[in-house]
């Protein structure tokens, strides 16, 4: 891929993680473009997602939008499976 390509990468991965930032998830939530990997890098917490560059790429172009909402969907998910831990280990009254 091209360094143009690369730039315009790590463009997306800010812009990423400022729509986390918008949902409310500010800390230890960020997006990263790793170059050599040609991968996306989810932070959440201390948990580590990672969306393949090659996975978005289409015929007319990287499917950007498809990317932000994999990644969105993925932070709800791990909101969702942390508020069932919660809750489980919450001692009913």
């Amino acid at each position: 891929m091209s360094s143009e390509w690369a730039q315009e990468a790590e463009r997306q991965a800010k812009a990423i993680t400022r729509d986390l930032v918008e949902v409310g998830k500010v800390k230890g939530f960020r997006v990263l473009y790793q170059k050599r990997e040609a991968r996306f890098v989810l932070h959440a917490r201390t948990a580590t997602a990672y969306f393949s560059a090659h996975d978005y790429q289409t015929p007319r172009g990287m499917d950007w939008l498809q990317l932000r909402i994999d990644i969105l969907t993925r932070v709800r998910q791990g909101m969702q499976q942390g508020e069932q831990d919660e809750a489980e280990s919450t001692p009913a009254p």
